[in-house]
């Protein structure tokens, strides 16, 4: 089963830094989780939240800032705010990063509740400047957002996201007949929905199923034996010495 490291070794280290990637460069692991956005000043940077005051000693939208600005801020993870690898870093240097080596890069869209202009056409121009159309899978809760990027780069994997609340309240039927339109290999979906009638039914349809954020060997074991494709999780470096 692929592992994905969930935002970096998140777990461990401020999420979304350049710490918590450097520190998976020696895992046995499937890959990276990050999240991107852009700055006031166009620029692609990669952090979870649309404003930054849980993760920096900050506050406003990373919409309303300049990445000078951004990258001024320190972390707020206990005993890591002076570290120079603890800031906002953008989506080419973790690229850069991650090039030389084999691991996945997965790339979420953060455009769900603000809709950033041109930021899947930034996104794959810079992944085609680095000549990594293969080492990216890009993902979105926005199937448009999807067609995008296929229309694009149609050989750069795609997956589309799947909250709880998502798959509740719209017809499962749907779900799968947009994915399938728009040729996606993966579907992401939360762990509290993520069964095994689930991971079949996407199997039946050719879809390889990632699922979010799983944390524990017993998250992991259920769905080892339910055939999951793939998990995002914080722990990475626990869950792959885990025998498969």
């Amino acid at each position: 089963m692929k592992i994905i490291a969930h935002r970096g070794l998140s777990g461990f280290y401020p999420e979304n830094t350049m710490l918590a990637f450097k520190k998976c460069l020696d895992l046995n692991i499937y890959g990276i989780e990050i999240d991107v956005q852009k700055t006031k000043d166009n620029h692609l940077v990669v952090i979870h939240d649309e404003k930054v005051d849980r993760t920096f000693s900050g506050t406003g939208y990373i919409k309303d800032m300049t990445l000078k600005e951004l990258q001024s801020l320190n972390s707020n993870f206990k005993n890591y705010e002076n570290n120079k690898d603890c800031k906002i870093p953008t989506l080419k240097e973790v690229l850069i990063l991650f090039k030389p080596t084999d691991f996945i890069i997965n790339i979420e869209l953060k455009n769900s509740k603000i809709k950033y202009k041109h930021l899947e056409e930034n996104v794959i121009h810079l992944v085609k400047e680095l000549k990594m159309e293969r080492r990216v899978i890009i993902s979105s809760f926005r199937i448009k957002s999807l067609h995008k990027v296929k229309a694009l780069c149609p050989k750069i994997p795609r997956s589309y996201l799947i909250s709880k609340k998502f798959y509740k309240y719209r017809l499962k039927s749907i779900i799968f007949s947009k994915v399938i339109k728009n040729k996606s290999t993966y579907i992401s979906s939360s762990y509290s929905i993520t069964d095994k009638k689930f991971i079949k039914k996407c199997h039946r349809r050719d879809l390889q199923i990632l699922c979010y954020t799983v944390n524990t060997v017993e998250e992991y074991e259920k769905l080892l034996k339910f055939k999951a494709d793939g998990i995002f999780t914080d722990f990475p470096n626990i869950l792959s010495s885990i025998d498969k």
